[in-house]
């Protein structure tokens, strides 16, 4: 799926942290935890909804990404692609 906009770096660098986490089975993956306002859009796709990701680490630990899609963490974590 082709984002409609480029992501920046820095969101970018997350997608990929999450995603080498989720790959390597330190992490879990729980995208429908938070939610925020019907106002709320992806900062990437502009579609509306739930657009935080919550990642719940197996030490304990979470870590969030917000207004951003699940699918682009899920994405890049069931691709081919080496980090």
């Amino acid at each position: 799926m082709k984002p409609k906009k480029k992501v920046s770096p820095k969101r970018n660098e997350i997608i990929r942290r999450m995603g080498n986490a989720i790959r390597e089975g330190n992490a879990m993956l729980d995208r429908y935890a938070v939610r925020l306002k019907e106002g709320t859009r992806c900062g990437v796709c502009s579609r509306e909804g739930r657009t935080m990701v919550r990642l719940a680490y197996n030490d304990g630990q979470e870590a969030y990404l917000g207004k951003t899609c699940a699918r682009y963490v899920l994405d890049y974590a069931n691709s081919d692609a080496i980090s």
